[in-house]
Order: structure tokens, then sequence, then C-alpha cells
């Protein structure tokens, strides 16, 4: 698996980063006034000035610039010093409350506290430098701060910012002019598979799709007297087989003789509205209408053309970027047009784009049933479904293909990396490494499903990823996830009243999106609900993918590195495993969580835990912002002192 993150990603987290720190160092800023009578108005003014030229930098990166390692290596060291520089504006805000609060000099100073500046070398690691008996500040530990090494601290960040911001714009006066991408949207990294025209309705096999296909025929039955134009959605996360369902009912030959004209389109997450009008004219003229007329023209080209037609159309690969007004537009020659019965079957991601566009109630596609999925996996690994494996691979195929969750592209994606070589050593590795989730792979389900996450806005995209740090089949309880999104500062809001109501906004967003799905409802002899959602395993895969080097999970019986730039962590211990410090191993690797653990906004604890743990992690995580504990502890008293 590839250990850099994708600029995208990066990007995400740089706007987020920015538009958290930015607002508190402007003018009328919550540390506006403040800071000069502490004497730091020159330094958090230069920090100031040089964020916002950053900002402006990552926002003219253009779509080819994003490919480019070397700019994500300097989006990384940005990220790392953006961090720094939030942290070290939370610790300005705390000096603030406190002299507001107690008063006192403008020197305070810890006698054990000999920090150094923070910085961050050239691979984006960003280090305390402190000696062996150090503390820092937190809130149980007031009062302690030296100015002058805030300032030196503050100053080196803003140089450092400097430097690599010089090294962006070489990188992107080298690749040419930008493109800019839209305020709150970052641009996609992953080059969608055209599928346009008829290049599309070639086919292979379908596997278990049988009933879905029933259902459609039966509908288009049921509706060939109807007046108007019935939609029918199709729904699914990316590799699930819409389009291979759709390109089912269009070639079934008894359904063809129905219809007067078949109509096959693929739209994409850019919707065109020219393009896609002038397309359908192409299909039902069999020419071209290529700069032959203006759009206004082009839908009263088309609705002459289909006028007292029954017409299927297939409109491939829905977003939400389709305005109603250019909906309706995109719909109006085939309504009313004299003939009866017309059917347009779409196929979406979103199930809110689903529920917004239907005439009537959607097909909802999961992954194939186990013996389905079974067939089209060997088909894809050994290139027959039928094939006599041994017995040994096909143990391991099982194993792989349980991690697959039934989706086709999946398997697909899979399949081309085993069929490579069929030997053991080869599979096994492929199951060990979990190959198949690289973005390295244009065409594979993790580039396909992270095409979904490049659409979202910044926030939401922090929002998903950031929940990697739970285990897969974790049920969220909706307020908890709400809390820890707005502790982190992802909900952004202008009315801090209204921030829980804009986080739960945020929440249904990503439900709507299809990044969560809704698994329990509790009534509480209250009388209130608890509402709890989850993310199928291949999202928590591409929130693991995409989040990889800040987020991490651990257990007990599995250990990685952890990378230095990791700022939100889980260490999860079930019951079949020793205590997390009675495993001799794991109590040696668990040491070099605390090195890095300075860092850590977030650390989240399952299982049982020796309280020299939590004291451990509590003298050193100073940057803490969440801690959420499914644990219990040897000696809860000793606990609660380490709080």
């Amino acid at each position: 698996m590839e250990a850099m993150q994708d600029t995208t990603s990066l990007q995400a987290a740089i706007r987020w980063l920015l538009q958290t720190i930015l607002p508190s160092l402007l003018v009328g800023g919550k540390l506006d006034g403040w800071i000069g009578q502490a004497g730091l108005g020159s330094q958090v003014e230069g920090l100031r000035d040089e964020i916002e030229q950053v900002d402006g930098v990552v926002s003219s990166v253009n779509a080819r610039a994003i490919q480019n390692r070397s700019l994500a290596r300097s989006f990384a060291a940005v990220k790392e010093l953006l961090y720094a520089a939030d942290d070290a504006v939370d610790e300005l805000d705390f000096y603030r409350l406190h002299h507001q609060l107690h008063g006192g000099p403008w020197h305070w100073h810890h006698p054990n506290q000999i920090d150094g500046p923070t910085t961050a070398d050239s691979s984006s690691r960003r280090k305390r430098r402190r000696g062996k008996d150090s503390t820092h500040v937190t809130a149980t530990n007031t009062g302690l701060w030296s100015k002058d090494r805030i300032s030196e601290r503050i100053q080196d960040i803003t140089g450092q910012l400097r430097d690599i911001r010089g090294n962006v714009r070489r990188v992107l006066k080298m690749l040419g002019p930008t493109t800019r991408a839209g305020p709150n949207r970052c641009q996609s990294t992953t080059i969608s598979n055209p599928r346009r025209g008829t290049s599309s309705l070639v086919q292979g096999k379908v596997y278990g799709r049988a009933q879905e296909k029933s259902h459609i025929i039966e509908l288009i039955e049921e509706r060939k007297s109807d007046f108007g134009v019935t939609v029918l959605p199709i729904v699914g996360i990316a590799g699930v087989g819409k389009t291979a369902l759709a390109q089912h009912v269009y070639n079934d030959l008894d359904l063809e003789s129905q219809f007067d004209l078949r109509i096959w389109i693929w739209v994409s997450s850019s919707f065109d509205e020219t393009r896609v009008t002038r397309e359908m004219l192409d299909f039902v003229s069999h020419g071209t209408h290529e700069g032959k007329c203006r759009f206004p023209k082009l839908p009263e080209v088309l609705k002459d053309r289909v006028k007292s037609k029954r017409v299927l159309l297939i409109l491939d690969d829905i977003w939400d970027d389709i305005s109603d007004c250019q909906w309706n537009n995109l719909l109006a020659p085939f309504k009313p047009n004299n003939a009866n019965g017309s059917m347009i079957l779409v196929t979406t991601r979103i199930p809110s784009v689903a529920k917004k566009r239907g005439t009537t109630g959607p097909i909802n596609l999961d992954g194939l049933k186990n013996g389905d999925f079974w067939q089209m996996f060997k088909a894809c690994a050994f290139g027959d479904e039928n094939y006599e494996e041994q017995v040994s691979l096909g143990e391991l195929g099982r194993q792989i293909a349980k991690r697959l969750q039934g989706n086709p592209l999946a398997a697909e994606t899979a399949g081309t990396l085993l069929r490579e070589h069929l030997t053991i050593d080869h599979w096994n590795n492929i199951l060990k490494n979990e190959d198949w989730k690289s973005l390295q792979l244009s065409s594979g389900i993790m580039s396909a499903l992270k095409l979904c996450y490049d659409q979202l806005p910044y926030n939401l995209q922090q929002c998903f990823s950031y929940c990697s740090i739970f285990p897969y089949g974790y049920h969220f309880l909706a307020e908890e996830l709400v809390r820890m999104w707005i502790s982190q500062g992802f909900v952004k809001c202008n009315h801090s009243s209204m921030i829980q109501e804009e986080g739960w906004r945020y929440l249904c967003d990503l439900v709507n999106l299809g990044f969560f799905k809704q698994v329990e409802r509790k009534e509480l002899p209250s009388g209130h609900t608890q509402t709890y959602y989850a993310m199928s395993i291949l999202m928590h895969d591409l929130a693991r993918v995409v989040s990889k080097t800040e987020c991490a999970a651990m257990d007990g019986l599995q250990y990685n590195d952890m990378l230095p730039t990791i700022h939100h962590l889980s260490i999860v211990k079930d019951g079949q495993t020793e205590n997390i410090l009675g495993s001799e191993n794991f109590e040696e690797n668990i040491q070099s969580i605390f090195i890095s653990v300075a860092k850590l906004r977030t650390l989240v604890l399952i299982g049982q835990y020796e309280s020299s743990f939590f004291e451990e992690v509590f003298r050193k995580a100073y940057t803490l912002r969440v801690l959420q504990i499914f644990a219990t502890s040897a000696d809860f008293h000793s606990f609660r002192m380490c709080v």
C-alpha cells in the first residue's frame, strides 16, 4: 500500500485548518487586541499573513498538479505546520483567558519546562524538542508561559511555511496555468472511466441480478399505458453493479421490441446540459450534431425526433450537481410526447438523488449474495467460474472474497491482481497487503469510491475520514458523533448557538450521500430516541485509505508502526487478548506511541487497561481534545487521579 496521502485529501485537511486558524488571527478575532498587549503582535501578524498566502496558493492548484508527488510532499509538510500553528493559537487563547481571569505578569515560566520550538523537517514530521523531565501546559497546569518560547515557535512556523510555499509555487509554475476548484469542493484525483454511447453497452455475464431485472421489466409492463414518463432510480455504492443491471435491462431482446427508441447516456459527476442533450439527439438520429446548433435549439430538435415514440432512456451515473431547472429541461422533450409508457432508468450512487429524481421507488442494490459472488470471483481470479481450483488457493480466495462485501468491481479489482500468478505465495501477499485497496489502481474499487469522496466539501471529508479510527462495524450514536466532530473543529458555523444543528446537517448529508447508513433506533423510557449509524466495510476501507497519515487504529493482537503525523488514534483490546500492558510484545510496542502521543488530538480506548497506561498517556498528551473510553480500569481511583 502506498505510504503517501493523496493531494486531494491533503487539500481537504489544509483548507479545514486554514478556516480554523484564520478567524482567530484576523482583526476582530478572539486574539485581536490581547496579542498586542502581550508583545506578540508582529509575530502573530507575520503568521497570519503567511497563512493567508498559503491559502491563496492551495486554492490555485489545478487538476494536473494534483497528481504531482513533489506537490503532495510539500502539502504534507504544510499540513503538519498548520497543525503546529493551530496548537500555538490554542495555546495563546489559553494564556489570554488565563490572564483575563487571573491577571499577573506577561512572563510565566515553569522551572521544569524547557520546550524548544516546533519544527517540521523535510518529511513533514513535527517534533517537540524537550528534556527528560519537561512538562507542558494543560488545562490542569495553568499559568506556565514563556513569551520568548512561544514567540520563537511562531516565527519558526512562519519561516518554514514561507519556505515550503516557495517550493509549491515553483512546482505550480513548472506545471503550467492553473484552474481553480470550487470554494468548498476539492478537485478529484480520480479520472473516471468514460462510459459514453454504445461502447458502454458491450456487456459480459451479469451475476445475481435476475430478481432486480424481473422487477424492472414488470414495472415497465405495468406502466406501458401510463401517460407521461416514469423515472426509476437504481441506487448503490460504487462498483455494486448499477450500470451492469441497467445494461442487462437495455439489452433484453424481448424488451427491445416494446420501445420505439432506446437511448443510453453517461452523465458523470460534471453535468453538462448541452453535451447530454446533444448526445441524446445523436442517439435518436444516428448522426452527430456537434457544433451544428446552439443549446436553446437542441431540446426542440430532440422533441421533434421523439414525438409519438415510446422511449427507454438510460441516464447512467447521475450526481447531485443537477439543479431542478436543469433536470426539467433535460426531460422536457420526453413529456408529454403523445406516446405512453416511456421509461427513464437513472443510476446513481447517492440515495438523496434517487429520492429527489425518481417518480417511483428506487431499486436499492446491495452486494451480491455469497453463491453468486463466489462464481463471479472465480471468473475474475481464474478466468473461468467453473475452474477447479486447488484447495489451498480456494481457501485463500474465499478469505479475500469475504472482505469484498459482494461488490462486483472489488471482485474484478482483486481478480485482476490474483490472476497474474496462481500461486499460494502470490495470493498470500495480496491477502496480507490488501492490494485491491490501492488508489494506484485507477480502475479499481478504491478509486471508484474515492471519486465520491472527492466530490464532498472539505469539511465533510474531514468528518468522514476521522471515523476511520473506529473499528469496522462500530455503531456510532448520532449525538456522540456530532459532538466529536464539533470538538475537533470540523463543524463550521457562524453562530455558536447553532453549531449542534449544523453538525446534524453534516451527518444527514453523509447519510444521504451514502457514506453512512442508519443501522439501529432505540426508544428510551424517557420517550427520546437514540439513532445509530455505521459504515459499510468498503466505506470503512475508503476512510482508512484517505486518512492513513492522520488516523490510526491498533489492537492487542496487531501492531503497525505509527506514522509521526498521526493525530487521531484508537487502541482496541478485545476480550480474548491479555491486558494491553500485560502482553510483553505489545507493551514494548506501545512505548513508541508515547514518543508521538503529544501530537494526538483524539484517543479512543476500547477494552481493559491498567491505570499506569492512562497515567503515561495523560502526562504527555497535552493537545488531546477528545478522549473516549469504552474501557474498565483495574484501579478506577488511580485513573480518576490521572485525569
